[in-house]
């Protein structure tokens, strides 16, 4: 069962949910709360204007405002009975010479009273609200949300505006109130409170005396070359600079837990290469043969004239010009 009424939270959230503008909303919720009053409590969720066939939280006039109420209901997906293509075009777009043609049917007006008294929640409401204040906007052909509000609640925006109406100034101050003190409220970042009988301990970049005391022995301590109580004198085992061969068996040792590292297969593979190939020397014997000039067998040689057949040195090897172009015919 859907509460009877909400707080001023609740439905500021419920309107923020819907998509209504933070400044509609600070006008709307005192207004909204005067208007759904029931028994001195506000928003109430079925409240029921006692002249007009006005609805819910945001008194939503059945027979004025059918568009807004009816555009509600179908984003919500309540099926308004009897409802023709005509018509829902009509309501659907808030546009019709007659007002008339706006209007619900004498079912229709039962069912929507019926929707507001038993099922339509907060959310319902605030949709209401949105489309409804949309509608009365376009009728009063206006940008000014003001306006339009002031327009849908002529005798409550009157009553404030009355300063001698204790009754509505002592509400609305209330409601504008809780209003202010919730939107300035610091979101809750989930700090737990403090149990009762808690103290707090060492602030921070604080010493307890005990930790004080202790600090200042050990420095007493490891400047006179005092015996700690487990018999050693407290020394200050850093050094600085170490000297470089000390430096070097620490990068051997480092490379060497490095290389028993687990690899993937391509670093695997350079390994296998360095292992097989060595390393710079072993790789430039290795390259020397692979690359070093193969003389073919002179049978195979083409004949071709050559004005002058010149001896070079390729790569420490005497050749000449005619065996270089042979070797470069396919």
């Amino acid at each position: 069962m859907e509460q009877d009424s909400y707080s001023v939270p609740e439905v500021i959230e419920a309107l923020r949910s819907v998509g209504v503008q933070e400044e509609v909303i600070e006008y709307i919720v005192p207004i909204a709360g005067y208007e759904s009053r029931v028994g001195g409590v506000p928003f109430v969720r079925d409240a029921l204007d006692k002249i007009s066939p006005s609805w819910g939280i945001f008194q939503a006039n059945i027979d004025s405002m059918a568009p807004g109420i009816y555009q509600a209901m179908k984003e919500l997906g309540v099926e308004l009975p009897g409802v023709t293509d005509k018509q829902d075009k009509i309501l659907s777009t808030n546009k019709a010479k007659l007002s008339s043609e706006k209007n619900f049917t004498e079912e229709q007006k039962k069912f929507v009273a019926n929707w507001f008294a038993t099922e339509a929640d907060l959310n319902a409401n605030a949709l209401v609200f949105k489309y409804t204040l949309a509608t009365k906007m376009q009728d009063e052909s206006t940008d000014d949300f003001k306006v339009a509000i002031d327009a849908a609640y002529v005798l409550t925006t009157q009553k404030f505006a009355d300063l001698e109406n204790d009754d509505a100034q002592a509400l609305k101050k209330d409601l504008e109130n809780q209003y202010v003190e919730y939107v300035n409220t610091p979101d809750d970042i989930g700090i737990p409170e403090p149990e009762d009988g808690f103290e707090p301990g060492t602030k921070v970049g604080e010493l307890t005396d005990e930790v004080q005391e202790d600090t200042e022995i050990n420095m007493t301590a490891r400047s006179e070359g005092i015996t700690n109580q487990f018999g050693t004198p407290p020394q200050d085992t850093r050094e600085p600079n170490p000297p470089k061969e000390k430096r070097k068996s620490l990068v051997d040792k480092g490379n060497e837990a490095f290389s028993n590292l687990p690899v993937g297969p391509i670093t695997q593979k350079i390994r296998d290469a360095n292992k097989k190939y060595g390393r710079k020397d072993s790789f430039l014997k290795y390259f020397d043969t692979v690359t070093s000039f193969k003389k073919k067998d002179p049978q195979t040689f083409k004949e071709r004239s050559v004005a002058k057949p010149t001896e070079i040195n390729f790569m420490g090897t005497p050749v000449t010009t005619q065996e270089i172009i042979d070797l470069l015919e396919p």
